[in-house]
């Protein structure tokens, strides 16, 4: 019994849906013409343009800060065709992801600056060796629990390899360390 009523019902809902009041027209007849003799701006629009001058104020000269060869329509891309040669550049320290030979480890801090005073002695004579890199500073770095003992300070692999084969000649045991660095570039 219910469900006949929810059927008629749903019925009723959906035709009273689909269905309009149309347009709302005048008793007396169709829509009234539109006046197009009038203004071309909608009723409600108020405002009156015809008491202000159609023409900006423009000024005689126009200041700006673009460039002048901008302006003239002449730019030099850097590196492009016509560039000048860019300025050499000093060398500036950099801190980069690099490379030290550590050569010795222990928890015993007068032991690693015991080799680090007989690192630096062996070092003043061996940088005379061919082959040896210019500088090599020689430093006592803490992490816990071991003082360990490196030189050097080299931004790519191929330079600590390098300096690696000479100091293991004093030093077998010596290996590289990944380490922060600071170098001239």
């Amino acid at each position: 019994m219910r469900l006949p009523l929810l059927v008629a019902l749903a019925s009723v809902l959906t035709l009273s849906a689909c269905s309009g009041l149309g347009p709302v027209t005048p008793d007396d007849g169709p829509l009234a013409p539109v006046d197009t003799t009038g203004p071309s701006y909608p009723a409600y629009e108020t405002f009156d343009p015809s008491g202000y001058d159609a023409a900006p104020d423009v000024p005689d000269e126009v200041v700006h800060d673009v460039p002048a060869g901008i302006m003239a329509g002449r730019v030099v891309v850097p590196g492009g065709a016509g560039a000048p040669a860019p300025a050499p550049q000093e060398p500036q320290q950099q801190q980069v992801d690099g490379y030290r030979v550590q050569i010795f480890s222990s928890a015993s801090r007068d032991a690693a600056e015991s080799v680090r005073t007989e690192a630096v002695a062996w070092w003043g004579r061996a940088q005379s060796t061919p082959g040896a890199p210019r500088e090599m500073e020689v430093l006592v770095a803490y992490l816990q629990p071991y003082y360990r003992v490196r030189m050097g300070a080299f931004a790519t692999r191929a330079e600590a390899e390098q300096a690696l084969a000479l100091v293991r000649q004093q030093y077998p045991e010596a290996f590289l360390v990944p380490d922060l660095v600071t170098v001239m570039r």
